[in-house]
């Protein structure tokens, strides 16, 4: 991601202040989620559940 890119980003989430004081740590930031988001996989189809629904016990 461009440093443009994280600018935007930061700003379309109300961290302009915090960009502008403190970008090495809105940049960690953006990284930081970046790296969690990779760390899921994605299903191949989209209309696939990825857990069993859960219902409620009746008594």
């Amino acid at each position: 991601m461009t440093d443009a890119e994280m600018e935007a980003l930061a700003k379309a989430r109300g961290l302009g202040v915090a960009w502008r004081d403190h970008k090495a740590d809105v940049v960690e930031a953006i990284d930081s989620a970046a790296r969690l988001a990779r760390g899921f996989t994605r299903v191949a189809a989209t209309a696939a559940e990825p857990i069993p629904p859960y219902a409620v016990a009746r008594r």
